[in-house]
Order: structure tokens, then sequence, then C-alpha cells
């Protein structure tokens, strides 16, 4: 660019700096904005507005006030978590539940009171008293 136009530009910035919009310019814009947000949003499916909505959610959390609660939200939630498996046992424990598992339904196999299925504290129907008499 040569020094002519770069003359002729600092003019003209120096002349707009000077200019403002008419009365009643800002109120109109701001119903013409938002006529066309009601326009574009009437156009879209209930998904798109929801995916546009999760957008907006997602970039708050880019925030850089909310990334350090979103931050400390998720630690948390980790270590949640972490703690929540800590009281399950291991899998190299699983053998040895499952043996005695099997040791206890032998015991209840050796009491014959154990394997009968008898309701306890239920009326029990007469025919069935009928047949033990």
């Amino acid at each position: 660019m040569n020094d002519e136009e770069f003359e002729d530009i600092r003019k003209l910035m120096r002349l707009k700096r000077h200019e403002t919009p008419g009365e009643g310019f800002t109120d109109s814009f701001i119903k013409e904005f938002h006529r066309r947000q009601r326009d574009v949003a009437q156009q879209q499916s209930g998904l798109e507005r929801f995916m546009q909505m999760l957008g907006d959610k997602f970039e708050a959390f880019l925030n850089p006030k909310c990334g350090l609660a979103a931050a400390a939200a998720v630690i948390a939630l980790v270590a949640v978590m972490l703690n929540g498996f800590n009281g399950v046992a291991p899998a190299s424990n699983q053998p040895a539940q499952a043996v005695s598992k099997v040791e206890d339904a032998k015991k209840k196999a050796e009491d014959p009171d154990k394997l009968q299925n008898k309701p306890n504290g239920v009326a029990i129907p007469i025919s069935d008293l009928k047949g033990s008499k």
C-alpha cells in the first residue's frame, strides 16, 4: 500500500469517528435481531434446538470462571466412584467366595429341615394336613 492510499484511509477513519446512528436505530436493530432469531428457532427441529442448547452449555464449561468448578466436580465424581469400587471384593478373591458358597450349600443339604419348603408363620392348606394323618 502506498502513502496516498494510507492517508486516504486515515482521513476516512477520522470522518467515520464522528458519525453516530440516527434516533431509534438501536431499538429497531434489537427488534429486528430478535425477530430473525425467532424465525431461525421456528425452522429448527426439536433435536437441533436440543443440540444447540447442549453445545451452549458445553461452551459455558470452557469459560475460565466455570472451568475450575467443572474440574473440581469431575475430581469429586472420580473420587466417589473410586471409593465405591473399594467396597467391592477384588477379582482375586472371587474363587474363595465361590468355595465358601459351595460349602454352605453342602451344609444345607445335610440338614433335611432346611431342604423342605415349609412356610413359616403362614397357614397351611387343609389338604396338606389331611395327608399327614
